[in-house]
């Protein structure tokens, strides 16, 4: 029995398709940035409207940190410490994570190779921000996920 795996699957089965996610906001910037680049900056707020929210913090914490894992690529330097068939672990999630200023947050920036520019504050009460940097509208999409909800449609 693989317990990281058994307990991985817990969090994502806790937390996958909470149903009620009310977006607070949902801003986006985009800047120039070095030799004609783009750089960009989202940050996403919702509120998790359950009755006891706090219960899915670190649930979402996982899932989210492991959806910027799983999407992220490697960006110039970094392609040189990318490892292809890494998988997301407990081990990254934990060392991500820290209690600041009475919530609970995870932050990541360059893992295995792969630029995740990813900070998720998970207030009491069940209010998320969720911020990127240098990922385009990804989180958008993870969102979805977190709810369950499938971001492909099929062709008519």
């Amino acid at each position: 029995m693989d317990i990281e795996k058994t307990v991985s699957y817990q969090l994502l089965e806790g937390t996958i398709g909470i149903p009620i996610i009310e977006i607070v906001s949902n801003s986006f910037e985009d800047t120039p940035g070095y030799e004609g680049s783009v750089n960009t900056y989202q940050e996403i707020v919702f509120q998790i409207k359950e009755e006891e929210p706090d219960i899915y913090a670190i649930g979402v914490l996982y899932a989210l940190s492991l959806m910027s894992f799983t999407f992220a690529a490697p960006r110039g330097y970094s392609a040189e410490y990318f490892i292809p068939d890494e998988q997301w672990n407990l081990g990254y999630f934990i060392q991500g994570l820290e209690f600041r200023r009475k919530c609970l947050c995870f932050s990541s920036d360059y893992i295995s190779g792969r630029l995740m520019k990813t900070d998720i504050i998970f207030e009491s009460g069940g209010k998320v921000t969720l911020s990127t940097r240098n990922r385009g509208r990804g989180a958008e999409r993870w969102l979805m996920h977190l709810q369950g909800k499938k971001h492909i449609k099929p062709v008519s």
